[in-house]
This record gives structure tokens, sequence and C-alpha cells, in this order.
């Protein structure tokens, strides 16, 4: 039988070298904002399409953006505003 790990165990592992730690902080930034977008759209009871009419970019940019995908601050501000919502960054310490 294999042996199990513990996701923190494999995250530090993986996370050792400073590289692939700046790496994975990418990676789970864009899966966070994707989270947080998909919730917020669910929240307002909108279809990908429907948000993207509103926000006035393509249903496929709405899906990018809750795969998390690399999108700019101008495309997701759109979204944003497409929720009645206003985009706001913010930079926090590790």
């Amino acid at each position: 039988m294999p042996k199990t790990s513990r996701v923190e165990d494999l995250i530090a592992k993986y996370t050792a070298d400073p590289e692939a730690k700046a790496e994975f902080d990418q990676g789970k930034a864009r899966l966070m904002a994707a989270y947080q977008f998909m919730k917020a759209r669910e929240a307002a009871g909108l279809s990908q399409r429907d948000l993207a009419t509103a926000a006035d970019v393509p249903q496929r940019t709405v899906a990018r953006v809750e795969l998390g995908d690399n999108t700019s601050l101008d495309t997701l501000s759109k979204i944003a505003l497409g929720l009645g919502k206003t985009l706001d960054v913010t930079l926090i310490d590790d």
C-alpha cells in the first residue's frame, strides 16, 4: 500500500527552492482570485454568459478568470464592475 502524505508536507517539499516557492505563491494567488470571482458570480445569480455581457468581455474571458488563468488587472476590473463591485488589490506580507 502506498504511503500517503499530508498536503502541508508536500507543499514544504516542493517549495523549498525559492524559485519554486515564488511560482507556487503566484499560482495560489491566481486560484484564490478565481475562486472569489466565481463565488461572487454565483452569489449574484449570474451565468458566465450573463456576467460577460454585463462586463463587456467575451464569455471565454470570464471562464479563463474562473480557471485562474493569468489575466490583466483591466480585465479583472471590468468583470468586478460587471458584478457591481470594484477591484481592490492588496499587498500582504508573508
